[in-house]
């Protein structure tokens, strides 16, 4: 069993879409106000895109979205397709492992722009051994190097004081550990409850990457750290 996929996540997220629509409007917000190329959009691991604006999606002249999950086409295409097509947008879903095919699709749309889709902090559950995980996580950059790319992941996840309030998104730079005095001073805002559960990301962006922390409300009493940013084509 997958959580993150199958029939069984999307009634979670059908269900959970009030406790999650302020984490939802800072993602939007985030995503609106940001200068990355607007033309071709790849999306990997977009499921039924839960948690994206279609505002911004109708942005792009072309979106190509990949997920291993088969419910996420046709509830990807509910949510976000028909509104997109009468935009004008392109609309091209396939079922299939989006990370697996990076350097072909890298390759084949040096143009467009890459968003992992809250996929990268899910890799640590696919049963391999952390330290590998770690690994692979850690080349994400160099896979993206002559593209323009960014992502929204998970950075850690457990309890919180359910009457802590919620706290306002922050803007920081990629590279903050969990230990660190402005990473403990982020987990304290959120509420956090020890253990929380390290998703590995720390360094998928390159250091210094300008990002958003956002506190996500996953289920009443548990909370999920997001960190999202974007990066230029590098050489």
């Amino acid at each position: 069993m997958n959580l993150t996929g199958g029939w069984h996540w999307h009634v979670r997220a059908w269900r959970s879409q009030a406790r999650w629509a302020p984490a939802c409007v800072q993602i939007n917000d985030w995503l609106m106000a940001q200068g990355m190329p607007r033309q071709q959009l790849v999306l990997i691991g977009a499921s039924a895109g839960w948690m994206l604006p279609t505002a911004w999606l109708a942005q792009f002249e072309e979106v190509h979205a990949w997920d291993i999950d088969p419910w996420a086409k046709p509830l990807f295409y509910a949510r976000h397709g028909r509104h997109l097509k009468r935009q004008g947008t392109g609309v091209h879903l396939h079922t299939g492992d989006g990370l697996a095919l990076l350097p072909e699709l890298v390759r084949s749309m040096p143009g467009a722009f890459f968003w992992f889709d809250n996929v990268l902090g899910q890799l640590r559950f696919t049963g391999l051994p952390l330290q590998e995980t770690a690994r692979q996580l850690g080349q994400i950059q160099h896979q993206m190097k002559g593209v323009a790319w960014g992502s929204v992941h998970d950075r850690m996840s457990g309890p919180r004081r359910p009457d802590h309030p919620w706290p306002k998104p922050k803007a920081a730079l990629a590279g903050w550990a969990m230990e660190s005095s402005p990473g403990q001073d982020w987990l304290r805002s959120t509420g956090a409850v020890s253990p929380w559960l390290d998703h590995l990301t720390e360094q998928v962006l390159p250091q210094g990457t300008p990002v958003q922390y956002t506190a996500w409300p996953f289920k009443p009493g548990y909370a999920h750290w997001l960190e999202m940013g974007w990066c230029p084509p590098t050489l």
